[in-house]
């Protein structure tokens, strides 16, 4: 079969954690759920394109359609997301009228919201869970004209009727996962605003988390990994492949099993790979000798969950950490020379004004490199959206997937802090930690490519003409 994947292009959204300078300029991503699906399909002899129509410049629907015309697939793929789904959802229904191709989707909105999705009869395929087994299979039954009724993990028409088989467990064993279909991407178009070096690529080593932060969805997931030697010997073919020289790792929690980082670290060093990377930690799991290891292996950021500068917030997060314990461990990653990047949460449970101005007082004290500051909101499948579906009977993001609820923000019953109270702090904050002489004087003299000055720029001017969601 022909497999045509589409990345649609999507723009910031009033229920957003982060302002809308924030969320359209931090990051260029590439899309790795679709390089793993067209990896997936490739292993068992299926042909594929990745259209992302989300890099510079963006593709209009015209111009993809162009593209799928003249690739003649047998089948069009889709990621959903829950925030994004009605953007894309735009995406499919065009695409759905000019092409008459039937359509696939997968990825988190069909694990906890498939009945809604399939409530909108353009989609005709999609997968729930772990796609390393059912994808293919599917694939095979279609390309030979078979039932389809018995796949785990699929949900499909039949009868005029939609019928879901879900899966037994949503757990992956991480480690049988093909490496994503990079050849299939032009891996120069990708970046972070922080970013130094192409060609740029995102990664992720490991899945889930067993931790049980409140604010989070990735609780949810099982934890699953690869082995050293398999996520180094990605790591070793984007690099000599692709000339990838800087990595991303999008590991909810890269450092989560310590002897494992070591021996990532180890076997990047043993084969010379001259790469620059950046991960996902938790401060409670750091330590001086894991910090040289990352240094000496080419780890030039780490973006830590700092979430707050009160302790008591931090505890009814459940989020295991010390104020006192953060400081310690950005001491002693400054000191191995790796740059620093903290998540801040703003609009918590219990927190006030005053406790979110001494937050944002605490987070200019510490040795950070940068700091991005979000609005807490309720995610979906997570404590907090548990708390708001009590509050209000409802259950928003499955109305917002049938089309029957605005693009609103959701209450925050747990903080006393209005909408607007957290708008202006979080537009506060930015200015207060990024608009220094010092910072910005380190942030210049860092620079090292136009590109990165530009993205710099651009975003320095959306901060001081920052618009309120709200307005």
């Amino acid at each position: 079969m022909k497999i045509a994947f589409v990345w649609a292009p999507f723009n910031h959204k009033r229920f957003e954690e982060d302002i809308e300078i924030v969320s359209e300029e931090f990051t260029v991503p590439t899309p790795l759920g679709l390089a793993y699906a067209a990896a997936i399909a490739e292993e068992h002899g299926h042909e594929c394109i990745i259209i992302d129509a989300n890099v510079n410049p963006r593709l209009t629907k015209n111009e993809v359609l162009a593209k799928i015309i003249d690739f003649k697939p047998d089948l069009l793929g889709f990621l959903l997301t829950i925030y994004m789904f009605r953007q894309t959802h735009e995406w499919v229904r065009f695409m759905k009228k000019n092409t008459g191709l039937p359509i696939l989707a997968g990825n988190i909105c069909l694990d906890y919201y498939a009945k809604e999705v399939f409530f909108h009869p353009e989609y005709d395929y999609g997968i729930i869970g772990p796609a390393t087994k059912n994808l293919p299979e599917l694939l095979q039954r279609l390309e030979n004209k078979k039932s389809v009724n018995d796949i785990e993990g699929l949900v499909f028409r039949k009868d005029n009727q939609v019928r879901i088989n879900f899966p037994k467990s949503l757990k992956e064993d991480f480690g049988i996962l093909p490496f994503p279909a990079l050849h299939l991407l032009d891996n120069r178009k990708y970046n972070t605003i922080i970013s130094k070096r192409k060609n740029f690529t995102v990664m992720m080593t490991s899945k889930g988390c067993p931790f049980k932060c409140n604010f989070c969805i990735v609780h949810n997931l099982p934890y699953s990994c690869r082995t050293p030697e398999n996520a180094v010997d990605e790591i070793e073919r984007a690099y000599r492949e692709f000339n990838i020289r800087e990595i991303e790792f999008f590991d909810p929690i890269f450092n989560f099993n310590k002897k494992r980082v070591i021996d990532i670290c180890r076997e990047i060093v043993r084969r010379g790979l001259d790469v620059h990377w950046a991960c996902r930690a938790r401060i409670d799991l750091m330590d001086e000798e894991l910090l040289k290891w990352m240094k000496e292996a080419g780890c030039h950021r780490i973006y830590y969950g700092v979430e707050s500068g009160s302790n008591k917030i931090l505890e009814d997060m459940n989020k295991g950490i010390t104020t006192d314990k953060t400081r310690e461990i950005l001491k002693l990653t400054k000191k191995q020379g790796i740059m620093t990047l903290a998540f801040i949460l703003f609009g918590a449970k219990g927190d006030t004004y005053e406790t979110v101005t001494e937050t944002i007082d605490y987070v200019c004290s510490l040795p950070l490199d940068y700091a991005q500051f979000h609005r807490c909101v309720a995610k979906p499948a997570t404590p907090l959206y548990d708390q708001i579906k009590q509050t209000t009977g409802r259950d928003y993001w499955a109305e917002y997937i049938l089309g029957i609820a605005d693009e609103e923000r959701l209450p925050t019953p747990w903080t006393s802090l209005s909408d607007e109270e957290i708008e202006e702090l979080t537009v506060k904050a930015y200015r207060t930690f990024y608009f220094k002489p010092k910072r910005l004087w380190k942030l210049l003299i860092g620079i090292k490519s136009f590109e990165e000055f530009t993205r710099y720029v651009r975003s320095a001017i959306g901060l001081l003409k920052v618009k309120s969601d709200l307005s």
